[in-house]
């Protein structure tokens, strides 16, 4: 525009810039050139740290916990001499993907030996599985009715209050979950979760599958699963039981299913009497179809052994 005769003032106006800006851009076109003030050299900063202190970095932080941003701070400058604010150190493990949440409780006693053997006798039997073969896993669950506490969005100074049941009553549910189906869900509301409603449990399962010639159903080392009433029982069906090394619940798909029934039905909502409490307890598992798209992106068959090694079915 310049060039053809127009003013610095219309040029700048007809751009929507200032004065300033338009000689600034003419005076640079004039002492380098139209090819090298296009040009693009503009290079990003990645850090103090080179791209192997990184990992050394992250190697650290997933084999020691780190409780404070500073403490990650003070290794840096005490590994590579590096100087990082507390809020810098912040950034750059928001950067390499670290943030800042509880910790995973794990039982101390679990054997990661018999984990892997554990794991390697059932990859075989999914390998196998046909379709006459249904593979559940079994557990029971004590919901309390009481609803908890839990973290939400909640406008800041604020508080927001959730009624609370004061008492201890339980609803008892026995339950299998098929591990190809997540909707197939066999559960029972029981008195108590014991050798006699786990039989009746199975005789359920037994019936939801008459065509199957073979039902697995994987639990923990429950007492009442390895009762000799129902073991006599069950030899003249079609169930075979496979049990988890001890201290595995990371191992049993089942443990899942209630971390999202405590998410979507006893944590966040209040529940006057006991008896809306189960209600909506059997209504969940009810309509468990519902919320199919969920579930199946959570009760994935993969799993992690407590030596943080991740497996899959």
């Amino acid at each position: 525009m310049v060039s053809d005769g127009f003013s610095i003032e219309i040029t700048a106006n007809s751009l929507g810039v200032d004065v300033s800006t338009v000689y600034r851009y003419l005076k640079s076109y004039l002492s380098v050139g139209l090819k090298e003030f296009l040009g693009t050299n503009y290079v990003g900063y990645f850090g103090k740290l080179t791209s192997k202190e990184i990992g050394i970095l992250i190697a650290e932080l997933k084999s020691k916990l780190y409780t404070t941003a500073k403490s990650v701070s003070a290794f840096i400058y005490d590994t590579f001499g590096a100087k990082y604010s507390v809020s810098g150190t912040a950034d750059l493990l928001h950067r390499i993907g670290f943030v800042f949440k509880k910790s995973t409780g794990v039982p101390c006693e679990c054997d990661i030996a018999e984990q892997k053997k554990f794991v390697s006798k059932m990859s075989k039997i999914f390998k196998l599985q046909d379709a006459n073969t249904v593979i559940y896993y079994a557990d029971g669950v004590h919901p309390t009715h009481n609803c908890r506490t839990t973290c939400g969005w909640i406008e800041k100074g604020c508080e927001f209050k959730q009624p609370m049941v004061i008492g201890r009553d339980r609803v008892n549910i026995n339950a299998l979950i098929n591990a190809r189906d997540v909707t197939d869900v066999v559960m029972l509301d029981c008195a108590s979760v014991n050798a006699d409603s786990t039989q009746a449990l199975y005789q359920k399962a037994l019936e939801r599958n008459p065509d199957a010639k073979k039902i697995i159903i994987i639990s923990d080392n429950a007492k009442y699963y390895k009762n000799k009433k129902l073991n006599e029982w069950l030899k003249n069906t079609k169930i075979v039981q496979e049990f988890l090394p001890p201290y595995s619940p990371n191992l049993n798909l089942i443990e899942r299913l209630w971390r999202f029934l405590r998410k979507k039905v006893i944590d966040t909502k209040f529940y006057r009497t006991k008896v809306e409490f189960r209600e909506a307890i059997n209504d969940f598992f009810d309509n468990i179809s519902a919320y199919k798209s969920e579930l199946e992106s959570l009760l994935t068959l993969n799993f992690r052994l407590n030596n943080s090694q991740s497996i899959s079915f």
